[in-house]
């Protein structure tokens, strides 16, 4: 899109820290009002402080379906109009198919799944309303190329893929002017990432273990993957619906 676009506003979940911070900053660089929706008020709250005056952050419980609804009103009332959802909220648990208990399995799969389909069906609804927009869903290649440890977080990746391509399918059949697609991260530096390094008993020695399967042997940047999703959801993708997009150093290939 032009380096100015005042009149387009970006919906962005799991904003206050991690991919959705540097995906936030991204669209705001570009000209965007930015929705910071978060589960966290203070680290929301902080984030909309530091990025300006064009960003709003809304409080959003991902896994309901009401929270949803109150979130893309409150975008509405403020700015009018939404032009690209990202679905950026998740968790990421490890857990073997015989240590992962139930109770994780779809504690996973609540914030990590129905997010995907919530936010998918009330950004359709609020984007066919205007001249037209984009989805963009934030995946994993543990979605792709599966690791026996990771179980719950690899099954719910999956889902998203689906949910991605069977959402742009539907798009595309009512010419609704919606594209929608999915990032699929490698390893990247956020939070998350942070979380797996501290179960390690050699921090270094799992960061490097950590490079070393992606080819090109560093892990992301969060940046590297806000400019994909910015990519997918510019103009320059016009004819992008329903792609399963790799930001992971080659690891999938």
């Amino acid at each position: 899109m032009a380096s100015s676009a005042s009149d387009q506003v970006a919906f962005i979940t799991g904003a206050a820290q991690g991919i959705g911070y540097a995906t936030a900053q991204r669209f705001l660089s570009a000209g965007y009002q930015v929705v910071i929706a978060d589960i966290n008020q203070d680290k929301g709250t902080t984030a909309q402080q530091v990025l300006g005056t064009d960003c709003l952050f809304v409080e959003l419980d991902v896994t309901s379906e009401s929270s949803w609804q109150t979130a893309i009103h409150k975008a509405i009332e403020a700015f009018g109009h939404i032009n690209v959802l990202v679905n950026c909220a998740g968790i990421s648990e490890p857990g073997s198919i015989e240590d992962c208990s139930l109770e994780l399995f779809k504690k996973v799969q609540d914030i990590n799944v129905d997010s995907v389909f919530l936010g998918c069906k009330y950004g359709i609804k609020a984007i066919k309303n205007t001249s037209g927009g984009s989805i963009v869903n934030i995946g994993s290649t543990l979605g792709i190329k599966p690791m026996s440890i990771h179980t719950p977080y690899g099954a719910s990746k999956a889902a998203v893929n689906n949910i991605t391509k069977t959402a742009a399918l539907h798009c595309a059949e009512n010419q609704y002017n919606i594209r929608v697609n999915a990032v699929h991260p490698g390893a990247v530096r956020t939070p998350m990432y942070d979380y797996y390094l501290d179960l390690a008993e050699d921090r270094q020695a799992a960061e490097e273990s950590f490079a070393q399967v992606h080819p090109m042997g560093r892990i992301a940047e969060p940046e590297d993957i806000a400019n994909a999703v910015f990519f997918l959801s510019s103009k320059e993708a016009g004819f992008i619906t329903g792609v399963a997009l790799p930001v992971d150093g080659g690891f999938t290939a």
